[in-house]
């Protein structure tokens, strides 16, 4: 576990009482209903916050399960006769307050960027896990009989439903033509639009960034239609022009006839998370273009050498021999132009667009662009891959630095020279890339923990490479996987969908 996540840890458990309090004065604050039993209150949410530091600084798993027992309210001492809205409040303002703590922390630069991404990678899904609990287990103990009384009750849960909602998230409500009826505070700060001016709007053209292509937007509106719920993450445009990026759940409500005529939409900003991302991808990109400098010299100056010792004979040589060499010397050129114009398309920034690519030709450059550095190393690439083109949906320079990141890996694995096999096989309506080297392998501890920020098994490494490489398969829908045994060598099988696969159609078009 990361030194600072434990740290932060180790700060909620032992201000645990501090922050619960906190809470209570929220409470008082939003004008709930006078707090019930406010000692008990207090000690019940500062096991909440307790739960979460030993999450940090202990065992994720062990924590799970004392938030589900957290959450089962017969079992705790405290009151059980108010709204199941009362209690997820107490979830909401906890994650609040451990955004501004975090928040804080960034601004006196006691914590890095890197934890604070791992900090909310344990902490959100706890939060979440700490919600369904309370809900499963505030229904499983409610009565089933629904009397007048109940009905008085459920309307002021809805109350307060809509008050969380409003509170904790950016949300707004569109009918069935897309045009919005409702935003809450939260939406009008994000896209700075007042109420007025985004209510009667259409949504799907009041925000277009020109990020997401047509087709992908057609196809959110089609599934909504259908009555299916949409998550993803969306780039929308403000009004001053600048980009957001937000976490977004779109849930359609269906009539009688099973027809779609309004949808909710719940989001939460993502927009420095996405920045951090990007950061850390050109920081990574930066690396393997360092690292890949070494072996281009040595293969751009073996055809230097070349050209420099025939133009030395030429004017020595005969008029047919004049046209040999000068054929040599034009090969050698390209193939210079050739090495370096790979090398720039990896090195330069660039927009980030999905399109069609050809998977195929991706490996061969990747291959021949480290040819150089393998034969330095004494280190044999063997080409399986299929000889027709393989289609798929994706960006190819991300790709491109994928598959350079993992046979650089598959090199360094070699000390003392070997082979890397690379193939691909169709399977089912995905593409399966091989990558295998006979190098020192890694034990079964060491590959639970791939793809871990931080987390490497070389002297000089970052423990970034793979982790950026895992996000940008995850973002072509694909996956990683790895078998590895010590001293026998590790092979990286890496899934993607191929164009024609319904899934990918519907994530890409």
């Amino acid at each position: 576990m990361n030194t600072e996540v434990s740290l932060f840890g180790y700060m909620l458990q032992m201000r645990s009482h501090l922050l619960a309090n906190k809470i209570t004065e929220i409470h008082k604050l939003r004008n709930h209903s006078p707090e019930p039993e406010r000692i008990e209150m207090i000690e019940w949410r500062s096991k909440l916050f307790q739960h979460l530091g030993y999450a940090l600084c202990e065992d994720f798993e062990k924590a799970q399960e004392y938030i589900q027992q957290w959450a089962d309210l017969r079992e705790q001492a405290v009151p059980h006769e108010y709204s199941l809205t009362y209690y997820l409040n107490s979830v909401f303002y906890s994650r609040s307050i451990i955004l501004n703590v975090l928040h804080n922390e960034i601004n006196d630069s006691t914590l890095p960027s890197s934890a604070l991404l791992e900090i909310l990678k344990i902490i959100d899904p706890l939060l979440d896990h700490a919600t369904s609990s309370l809900i499963n287990n505030y229904t499983i103990n409610s009565y089933n009989t629904e009397t007048d009384e109940d009905l008085i009750i459920t309307l002021e849960e809805l109350k307060d439903f809509k008050f969380a909602l409003n509170e904790a998230t950016i949300f707004a409500v569109t009918d069935s033509n897309n045009t919005i009826s409702y935003v809450n505070d939260h939406f009008c700060k994000i896209s700075k639009y007042s109420r007025d001016e985004l209510i009667g709007k259409d949504h799907g053209e009041i925000f277009k960034s020109g990020y997401h292509t047509e087709e992908y937007l057609d196809n959110i509106w089609h599934l909504i239609q259908q009555g299916k719920v949409w998550k993803g993450e969306i780039c929308n445009k403000a009004k001053d022009g600048t980009l957001y990026w937000v976490d977004t759940t779109i849930i359609p409500f269906l009539n009688f006839d099973g027809k779609t005529y309004k949808h909710i939409s719940i989001q939460y900003d993502i927009t420095e998370q996405k920045k951090t991302e990007e950061m850390l991808l050109k920081s990574e990109k930066l690396s393997l273009v360092g690292e890949l400098a070494a072996g281009l010299a040595h293969e751009i100056r073996n055809p230097l050498t070349t050209i420099k010792g025939l133009v030395q004979v030429l004017q020595e040589t005969t008029a047919d021999k004049k046209a040999l060499y000068s054929d040599i010397i034009l090969t050698e050129i390209d193939r210079i132009n050739y090495i370096v114009s790979e090398f720039m398309v990896l090195a330069k920034p660039h927009a980030v667009y999905f399109n069609e690519c050809n998977l195929t030709d991706i490996l061969k450059k990747v291959i021949y662009l480290l040819e150089a550095e393998a034969n330095l190393k004494n280190v044999v690439i063997i080409n399986d891959i299929a000889n027709e083109d393989v289609t798929l949906h994706g960006e190819k320079n991300q790709l491109t630095q994928v598959f350079v990141n993992l046979f650089k890996n598959a090199m360094e694995a070699l000390p003392n020279g070997g082979v890397i096999r690379v193939s691909t096989a169709v399977v089912n309506d995905n593409i399966k890339i091989s990558i295998e080297d006979n190098g020192v392998g890694m034990s079964e501890e060491q590959v639970k923990r791939i793809g871990e920020p931080f987390y490497t098994t070389k002297a000089m490494g970052t423990g970034l490479g793979l982790m950026v490489s895992y996000k940008i398969i995850q973002n072509h829908k694909g996956s990683i996987s790895v078998k590895s045994e010590l001293n026998k060598g590790t092979t990286f099988d890496i899934m993607l969908p191929l164009v024609g696969n319904k899934a990918n159609i519907q994530q890409f078009k």
